[in-house]
């Protein structure tokens, strides 16, 4: 039982940022400007898409309790953060290095 709720609190997390991702296409936020930033803008559109539906899977997931397929998508889950945090911060290290 604990594990669906901490793979269901994962999911939320990774709807949560896929769905914020999506929703600030318009408007800056932290050090990013999608506005100003055509590779942020397709980046953004891109990992949300991407964040909100590992999110909805993984909850699915956590629910259906198969350990095989908990651990696959909070690996799967984990690779794709990793992945969306290096290639959304790709610009802005490029810039300042």
């Amino acid at each position: 039982m604990l594990l669906s709720i901490f793979v269901t609190l994962f999911g939320l997390i990774a709807l949560f940022e896929g769905t914020f991702f999506l929703t600030h296409l318009h408007k800056p936020f932290m050090i990013f400007d999608p506005t100003t930033s055509k590779f942020i803008a397709t980046q953004l559109k891109v990992w949300g898409v991407i964040m909100t539906a590992i999110g909805l899977i993984t909850i699915v997931a956590a629910w259906l309790n198969n350990i095989a397929f908990i651990v696959i998508m909070v690996v799967v889950g984990c690779l794709l953060e990793t992945q969306m945090a290096f290639s959304i911060t790709s610009e802005f290290r490029a810039k300042y290095h």
